[in-house]
This record gives C-alpha cells, sequence and structure tokens, in this order.
C-alpha cells in the first residue's frame, strides 16, 4: 500500500531556499519564478462535519485559492482538481483559540526587589498618548505587533488548531486582540480580523505601580477607567477646568468597547461574577476565561449571559499517600478534583456557550486526552466541537469566514481517522489550503499476531503498531524483542536475534503489507544474505483501551452552596415559627423576660408574650430552659474578604470597595453563625487615611456575594489614624508617600474634603451651562475617589474610623465638624475614656475592644474599663472582634465588660446587638427582639453571657442558617465523603490524578487592619499572613 512520500531533507532544504511566492501578498513584488502551481483540492469520500451537528457521509470537499469553493454529496471531483482520497477518514473544521499569546512579544518581566527592600513606584512615565497606570494597555492594537510563528505554532496545530485570537496577556487592560490564521505565511495574509476583542484580567502584571495592589484596587481602576472612557469621548478637543483635555490614547481605544466586547481572564467562579458586575454596568459585553470552577456557581454564570472560555487543565489530585496526607487535604479540593473534569457538561448542560483553549496546559500533547475525560464526564461530541469551531469563531469575531466549512470559508481543516472524542488521531491540518501533514493518511498496518515464514521455516511475529513500534519474535521456543523498530506509511524494519536456516544472529528484517492480511518482504542474514519472507496475520491487534481514563461521570461527592465542607444543598426556608416558655433577652427596652413566647411571621418578630397561641402551620420550638437574644452583630469584621483587606497604596483610596470582593465561600462565615453572629461590617484595613468602602453583610451561609449583603445599610467607609497610616513600621524605604507624621494625617483628609467640594463646584457650574457652552467646553470628569468623599460630606456615607490616641481622636472630630459631617463610630478607640464627653458631644460611638492591651506602642494606655467609662459619659458603646476567631465569642467579650466594670448584663449584650446595630444605622431592622424586626435571633442552650454556653440555633430572616444537631451529624457525614474521596484518589490510574498542582483555589488568609502586601506580586505568598498588630 502506498502513501505519500515525505520529501527528501535535500528536496526541502532546495525548497526552502526559493523564494515565498506562495504566500500570495498583492502588494509584495515577486523575486525569482512565479508560483503556478495548483491550489485547486478535492478531498473524496470523507465524512464531513461543517459544523458540529451537521454531518455528510461520503463526501467531498473542494478547495481552491485558499478558500471553500463546495461541500457536496455527489462525491464528484471538478476537473482539473487534483484529488485526494479521504476514505475512512473524517473532516472537521478547522479549530479555533480565542485566548492566546501567539505571534506577539511577550512581556518582559519586572524585577522585583524583596519585600519591602525598594523605594515604591508611585506614578509611571507617560509617554505617547499611555495611561496613567502602567497596567492599561489598551492603546495597544495587536495586530501592529503580530509576526507568524512557525514554533510557536506547532502546539496548536499538532492539536488540530488553525486560528487563534491573540494579544498580550499583561495587565488589567491588555490591548485589542487580533485573530490570524496559524499557516505558515506572512502576517499580512495571516490576519483574519485586526481588531478582535479586547483582553484583560485583574492581575496588574508587569506593572511596579504600587496601584492597586488589591483585587478591590483592581476592581476600582477597571470601573475608573471605563468611565474616563466615557468622559474622555465627550471631553477631547475641549477645555477643563485645568486647561487643555490631554491626548489619551488608551481612553481612545476604548470608545468602543461596548461593541468590541472583552475577554476578561478571572480566577474562579467568584471573581467572574464580581467583574460581571463592573463590566454590566457599563455595558461591556464580556467573555470569561474560566477557571474550571463554573459548575459551582452555574445557575449564576447562567444568568450573566456571558460565553466562557475554558483552560483543559484539570487539577492534580491531592497527595494522600502517606498515612497523614490526608489531614492536609481539605474537603473542597477533593471534590474538585473529582468534579473539574465535568465543568465543561455542567455548562452545556446550562445552555451556557462556552469554547476550549489550550492556555494553562503545561504540555500541548494533554489536550486532547482530557477533552475526552470531559466527554466521558456527559460532553456531548456536538457540544465539544462547537467548543473548539463555531463558538470560539463568534468570540473571535469571525464567523464569517472560520468556524464551518462551508462556501467562501477558509479552507481551514482538520482530517482525522476515527472519532477524535473518543481516540480518534488527527492525520494532517489544513490552514489557507495548505496541508501539515502529521501522519500519512493511509499507511500499512502491522498490528497483531503474525505467522513469518524465512527458508521454509515459520516462526510467530507479535507487533505492537503505532508511534512507537515494539514487538517480539518466537522461534521455536526462542523468545527475543524486536529492537530498532522503525516504519514509515508502508514498511516496517526491526532487527531481532533469531536462527533462520541454521544461521543465528542478528536479523535486519523489512515488512511491507501486500494485502490486509498479508506481507511480504526480506531478511539480511547475519552472514549478508537476502531472503525473501512472507507474512501472514492470524490475530487482529487489540483494540485500544483507555486504561487511563474514568469511564464514568459517577461522583462520590456533593455539591454544595458553597462548595466546601459544611455547605448548604440550597438556602433554608422561611419557616414562622413560635417559640414557647422561654427566656428572652430583647437588647430593647423591655429588657429580659421570664418564661416568655415569641411569634415570628413572614421572616419577622410577630409577638412577644406569655402563653401565646400556636397558629396553624408554625414551627414550634420548646424553649424550656432557653435562652432566646437578638442575633449578634459585629461593627469591624474582615472575614469573608478576597484578595486583599487594604487598598494600602495611596493616601486616600474612598473609590475601592469591600462590597467588590465579598468572599461567600469563606468557612469563617459557617463559624460565626455557630457563635450566634448573624451580620458584620466588613471593613477595609487600616493602611491610610481615608481607606475604602465597607459592606455590612448577613452571614446567609450558602448565598452568593450580593445576597450576603444588606442593602438595607447605608454606605460606610473607614478611616484610620496612627501608626500605620504614617507608614511608621513599613521600613526604611517607604518614606516617599505622604503622609509621614500625625500632623500629615490631618493635612491629607482636609486636602481632601476640600478637593471634593471644589469638584463638586465645577459638577454644580457645568450643569448650568447653555446647551451651546457646554458644546465647547469639557464635562468634569467622574471621579469615584471624589464622589465618595461628597457623599461624607451629605451626609450619605458614615465614618467608622480607626483610633487609639485621644490627641487624634480629637483632632478628627475637630476636621468633622470643621467639614460638617459627623463621625459614626471610632472603632478601636482604646483612649476612649480619656475622651469620652468630648465624643459624646460631637456624637459619636465607640466600637472597642474588650480588653486588649500593651500589644504595640499606642495602646500602651488602653484599660479595660474603657467600654464602661465611655457608656457611662454617654458615648454609644459596642464590642467588636476585629478577628475571624473573637467574632465566634462575642458574647463573653461582651461579657468582660461585667466584671471589670460591673456593667449590667442586659447592657453587656447591648453591646454587640443592639449598639452596633445603632452604629451600622440598621437599628429599626434588627439589634432587638421587637415586633416588626428581622427575625435574627440565637437560641442559646444556656445563659447567653457565659462561657459555658453556646448556640444551639442560630436564625436569619426565620431562615435556620446553624444548627449544632445537625452540625454533628454532618461531621460524620463530611468524614465519609472525604474518605471516599481519598479512596477514589488512590484507586484512580495515573493520567486521572495528573494536572496542574495549583488548580485549586487559595485558602481564604486571615486577614488583619494593616496587612498591607501587594496581593499581584510573587512576595505575597511569602508575607500574607504574617503580622497582627491590628
Amino acid at each position: 500500500m502506498n502513501g505519500t512520500k515525505h520529501l527528501s531533507k535535500l528536496t526541502l532544504a532546495v525548497c526552502a531556499a526559493l523564494p515565498l511566492v506562495a504566500a500570495a501578498s498583492q502588494t509584495t513584488p515577486v523575486r525569482g519564478l512565479h508560483d503556478n502551481s495548483s491550489s485547486y483540492v478535492a478531498l473524496q469520500n470523507a465524512t464531513i462535519y461543517t459544523e458540529p451537528g451537521k454531518k455528510l457521509e461520503n463526501a467531498t470537499l473542494v478547495i481552491r485559492n485558499g478558500k471553500i469553493v463546495s461541500v457536496a454529496k455527489n462525491n464528484r471531483a471538478p476537473e482539473g482538481a487534483r484529488v485526494i482520497d479521504a476514505s475512512g477518514h473524517t473532516i472537521y473544521p478547522g479549530f479555533i483559540d480565542a485566548y492566546s499569546n501567539y505571534g506577539v512579544p511577550e512581556a518582559e518581566k519586572p524585577e522585583r526587589a524583596p519585600y519591602r527592600s525598594a523605594t515604591p513606584q508611585y506614578n509611571n512615565k507617560r509617554e505617547g498618548g499611555n495611561a496613567s497606570n502602567d497596567a492599561i494597555h489598551s492603546q495597544l492594537d495587536w495586530v501592529d505587533e503580530f509576526a507568524t510563528n512557525v514554533k510557536g505554532a506547532k502546539d496548536y496545530i499538532e492539536q488540530g488548531f488553525t486560528a487563534v485570537q491573540s494579544a498580550r496577556m499583561d495587565g488589567i487592560f491588555q490591548g485589542q486582540a487580533v485573530t490570524v490564521s496559524l499557516a505558515d505565511t506572512i502576517a499580512n495574509d495571516a490576519v483574519y480580523n485586526p481588531r478582535a476583542r479586547h483582553f484583560g484580567s485583574f492581575d496588574k502584571g508587569s506593572s511596579l505601580q504600587q496601584y492597586p495592589s488589591s483585587l478591590m484596587g483592581s476592581i476600582a481602576l477597571i470601573r475608573q477607567t471605563l468611565a474616563d472612557a466615557n468622559w474622555y469621548e465627550q471631553a477631547y478637543g475641549k477645555d477643563a477646568h485645568n486647561g487643555p483635555v490631554e491626548y489619551n490614547a488608551a481612553l481612545a481605544e476604548l470608545a468602543n468597547i461596548e461593541q468590541e466586547g472583552m475577554v476578561f481572564k478571572v480566577s474562579d467562579d467568584k471573581s467572574l461574577l464580581r467583574a460581571h458586575d463592573v463590566f454590566a454596568g457599563f455595558k461591556v459585553p464580556i467573555t470569561y476565561v474560566g477557571s474550571g470552577y463554573e459548575y459551582a456557581r452555574i445557575n449564576a454564570i447562567k444568568n450573566t449571559q456571558a460565553s466562557v472560555i475554558l483552560p483543559l487543565d484539570f487539577p492534580a489530585a491531592p497527595d494522600v499517600k502517606g498515612v497523614d496526607d490526608h489531614l492536609d487535604v481539605s474537603l473542597a479540593d477533593l471534590r474538585h478534583w473529582e468534579r473539574a473534569p465535568g465543568n465543561a457538561a455542567a455548562l452545556a448542560q446550562a445552555d451556557i456557550d462556552f469554547s476550549f483553549t489550550l492556555h494553562q496546559l503545561k504540555k500541548a500533547d494533554d489536550f486532547w486526552p482530557n477533552l475526552r475525560r470531559a466527554v466521558q464526564h456527559g460532553l456531548s461530541a456536538d457540544k465539544a466541537l462547537a467548543a473548539l469551531t463555531t463558538v470560539p469563531a463568534k468570540i473571535a469575531g469571525v464567523s464569517d469566514k472560520a468556524g464551518k466549512l462551508a462556501p467562501g470559508y477558509m479552507a481551514d481543516f482538520v482530517i482525522a481517522e476515527g472519532d477524535l472524542f473518543i481516540n480518534g488521531e488527527i492525520k494532517s491540518v489544513w490552514l489557507q489550503g495548505s496541508q501539515v501533514e502529521l501522519a500519512p493518511m493511509h499507511q500499512a498496518n502491522f498490528g497483531g499476531t503474525l505467522t513469518l515464514n524465512i527458508a521454509n521455516q515459520d516462526a510467530q511475529l507479535k507487533i505492537t503498531d503505532g508511534k512507537r513500534v515494539s514487538g517480539s519474535l518466537l522461534v521455536g521456543e526462542q523468545d527475543s524483542k524486536l529492537r530498532d523498530a522503525k516504519r514509515d506509511e508502508s514498511m516496517l524494519e526491526f532487527v531481532v536475534d533469531a536462527e533462520f536456516a541454521e544461521l543465528k544472529g542478528a536479523w535486519r528484517m523489512r515488512l511491507e503489507q501486500a494485502a490486509e492480511d498479508k506481507f511480504t518482504g526480506i531478511a539480511i542474514a547475519p552472514d549478508g544474505r537476502q531472503l525473501p519472507l512472507q507474512a501472514e496475520r492470524t490475530e487482529a491487534a487489540e483494540a485500544t483501551k483507555e486504561n487511563d481514563t474514568q469511564s464514568s461521570a459517577d461522583y462520590l461527592s456533593r455539591l454544595t452552596f458553597p462548595n466546601v465542607a459544611y455547605g448548604l444543598d440550597g438556602l433554608p426556608e422561611r419557616q414562622d415559627i413560635h417559640i414557647k416558655n422561654a427566656t428572652v433577652w430583647t437588647a430593647d427596652e423591655a429588657g429580659v423576660l421570664e418564661n416568655t413566647d415569641v411569634l415570628i411571621r413572614d421572616g419577622e418578630f410577630y409577638r412577644i408574650g406569655k402563653n401565646l397561641s400556636t397558629p396553624r402551620g408554625y414551627t414550634v420550638i420548646d424553649g424550656t430552659g432557653k435562652h432566646i437574644t437578638p442575633g449578634i452583630i459585629d461593627e469591624h469584621s474582615h472575614i469573608a474578604i478576597d484578595g486583599g483587606v487594604n487598598e494600602g497604596s495611596e493616601a486616600i483610596t474612598a473609590e475601592v470597595q469591600i462590597g467588590d470582593v465579598v468572599n461567600s465561600d469563606d468557612i469563617h462565615i459557617y463559624r460565626s453563625l455557630a457563635g450566634g453572629t448573624t451580620m458584620a461590617q466588613l471593613l477595609h484595613g487600616s493602611a491610610n487615611p481615608i481607606g475604602g468602602q465597607a459592606q455590612v453583610i448577613k452571614l446567609r451561609w450558602g448565598a452568593d456575594a450580593n445576597t450576603l449583603k444588606f442593602d438595607a445599610a447605608p454606605p460606610s467607609i473607614k478611616f484610620a489614624l496612627g501608626e500605620n497610616v504614617k507608614q511608621s513600621n513599613w521600613g526604611t524605604q517607604y518614606t516617599v508617600r505622604y503622609p509621614q507624621t500625625r500632623m500629615g494625617v490631618e493635612a491629607v483628609m482636609r486636602d481632601g474634603f476640600i478637593a471634593a467640594r471644589e469638584y463638586q463646584r465645577r459638577v454644580d457650574a457645568y450643569n448650568k451651562l447653555s446647551r451651546s457652552e457646554k458644546a465647547k467646553t469639557a464635562p468634569p470628569r467622574t471621579d469615584y475617589r471624589l464622589d465618595t468623599l461628597l457623599e461624607i460630606l451629605n451626609s450619605e456615607r458614615f465614618v467608622h474610623a480607626h483610633s487609639y490616641v485621644q490627641s487624634e481622636i480629637l483632632m478628627l472630630i475637630r476636621l468633622a465638624e470643621e467639614f460638617d459631617f459627623t463621625l459614626t463610630t471610632f472603632t478601636h478607640i482604646l483612649e476612649g475614656y480619656k475622651v469620652a464627653s468630648e465624643m459624646a458631644k460631637h456624637g459619636a460611638g465607640g466600637s472597642t475592644f474588650a480588653d486588649w492591651w500593651a500589644y504595640k506602642f499606642e495602646v500602651y494606655d488602653s484599660i479595660p474599663q474603657n467600654a464602661c467609662l465611655m457608656a457611662n459619659k454617654g458615648v454609644l458603646t459596642s464590642i467588636n472582634s476585629d478577628s475571624n476567631d473573637l467574632q465566634r465569642r462575642l458574647n463573653t467579650e461582651a461579657a468582660k465588660s461585667v466584671t471589670y466594670c460591673g456593667m449590667s448584663e442586659h447592657e453587656a449584650l447591648q453591646m454587640v446587638t443592639l449598639n452596633p446595630a445603632k452604629q451600622l444605622k440598621v437599628d429599626q431592622y434588627v439589634g432587638s427582639i421587637k415586633a416588626g424586626k428581622h427575625a435574627d435571633f440565637v437560641v442559646w442552650n444556656g445563659h447567653p453571657l457565659s462561657a459555658y454556653s453556646h448556640p444551639e440555633q442560630t436564625w436569619i430572616n426565620a431562615r435556620k442558617y446553624f444548627d449544632r444537631e445537625r452540625d454533628q451529624e454532618l461531621r460524620a457525614a463530611l468524614e465519609a465523603e472525604k474518605q471516599s474521596l481519598v479512596q477514589k484518589v488512590l484507586a484512580s490510574p495515573e493520567s486521572a490524578r495528573n494536572g496542574n498542582g495549583n488548580g485549586y483555589k487559595k485558602p481564604q488568609p486571615t486577614w488583619h487592619c494593616e496587612d498591607n502586601l501587594d496581593v499581584w506580586s510573587d512576595q505575597f505568598t511569602l508575607h500574607g499572613e504574617h503580622l497582627h498588630s491590628h
């Protein structure tokens, strides 16, 4: 059987020396001979998928000049076309990768100095119309930098890809991608779409600028940049208040982003949803480069109506081989290892468009094995083909020329033998009508057991055929392995030790296939004689078994919300409840009520009294011997925050929002419920004088981030005073950013408020202009930082100030009064007892620690009687945790004031219920047990201020989010689930265990007020959890 012969090395060298006239450039002069070779080709007798779900049998594909002429069932080749017999083969449209950096320069990796050992960089070099932040590269059109790269295309082509959408993956706004062919041609002919989608991510990449140093900082920068782009479209060419509007190429390039769209890389399902929240506000269509965790929040992701690009780098199995290894492995990671291959099937079942990418795969050869695993986990072949063709063609803006086999489309296609989605093999890839052969289409089959005859002597030859041929020869009782075996499409050669015709030694043999099961050839004897040989196949080779892949998607793991231990199957049902005969701590003017009933209806407290009748359909809780309190509220918390607690890169970062980075997966939400906490204010850290916007949440374990947010809480913000904000402990290099002194803290705050007032005056003045005057004047640029400061000045956003030293507390009170707003709460406030009268007169509350002292210089004067002394002076006083651990024990933290200074027990309880509710300005909804308020309550097994008591149940809006009995049952069930998954890992083949060792979510760090780190730098992992001074 004769196949296509490969060109000799000499011929290849001669061809390489000829001018590339085949690259059909219309503008390049021909030097040398014109290329008149035919590009008219007909591939006959093939099974052809014109697009997903549309298959033609025994069809003919005709191509000419790099494009498809026809796809026909009639199996007739047009006259003059070169005919290729594709019988036994399947032709697919060429595959497209919509997320690549092929053919563009790589970003230079910056040299980052060790942690805090170099002078920080706050500004960048402005040149060529670039943005003021080096993480923004939107001015870059990657078509201008694109060059074809044979070496770079190799991995793609070998997996069947013919086109990619490409840009440099560096920064937040990474520039506009270009969609190109992977053909070996000049760049001009390779470009399919010169203005494809913009690329982006949250990671600032190679930028050495301090801002942004956190995830919330990146989101704030995206929000400001998109607003700036809208402003620039109206403002450029006009005069602003401080002169002509600058030329800014980065903003100009974003003018059409609402039409062009963006490909945006995310790290997990939560980041995808938070990215959607910010981009949806600007109506930017987004395709997300997924994380493999999409299945964990599939309904929420479906609601974004976005498409997803999926890397196929499944996580490596957790290491559980050692006796104690399982102790360091979380149930969440074991669940993800099992379910990650089914992520694509989950997206398909939810009817979410997705495509596949080679991105993140360490070895491109893992692509097809991993894709086949996805198919085994429930992904249909049609959906898989769509993810390689029509979907990425749409994402990359080339649906009119690629992704299908149709007349007029580019002649980009893949020829395979067998079903690629089971165990087929790619034989060749055609790019713009030019073939790249990976394996001969028609080649001899030598596999199986053959009876070999040399010199009238029979032997048994066993051959395992494939890319690497192996086998053995049995002559009589002598069984010898073949060595130095090699083959091409028609011949097999090998060396074997054997004895024929009384000649013993190394025999060299060559076989050629003469018929389906018959072979001829020659054998070179040890003495050099050439003998004919014949062979006949007596037993076919065994079918290739996919031994190293999982055979089904029978999952042992549960899928919960969040998908971690103690996650829920769904949100708890709201119930109407009758609590009978309990001790009720109302935390209101009613005080503590013995032997009392509470009726709860429609999520609210309805009636409080004795011997109430139980309405029909109510759940009854026997409160005999139990204590009922309102849910505990923490004024100062740092749980459930993703990607950094501080944006400490600048002195004022009022534009950043904790609400953008709420982490609904944080197990401390559940643990806090176990301690009776139902609400917390998530605060920015204390790295700068005016920090970021806070977020009040209800601890609705199992909900997504937006559902955790308590929308009824008015906006708030974190200010900070003292050592942290003047960078006292940041090292000798961090002396550049203002302020460096406590006096400077006051000055920078005052300057910020003055700037906000001036900003408001500019807005007001512009709004008063006539239509003709506005046409000549640039509108004021929306500034989210100054907008936030204006909210403070207008008493629309309320300040919670990190504070210690009395002098600074008084300074901030005077500054607030100078600008005519009231400080809501001083938090920490460990010298509050010294200035309690002044605080009360101003109207500021105090949220303090129960008995922390002497952990740094500015708290040397703190005393455990602080809470009592402030309360006695009329200061609205609460106790906060500032700790994911203490947040579970705020009841006993409050009780300390009973011991230290004789506070009444009921008043002590109010310091963690009603008083923080008042400080958060939500006391009309929560904080006490009173008719009409939300049914957020805790059932205690004993006195709620006793260290020996614990919550039995914790309810939010009449939904039971924690139940101690269920928790005990869950522990056993979760351990059993974990052990079953450990057994599955240990029993799995190597291919199911291999994968990306970093394919899991990073654990939620324990954040502290002063943790001021750059989460995008390499140093983050080294210094993420080592500071604890608050």
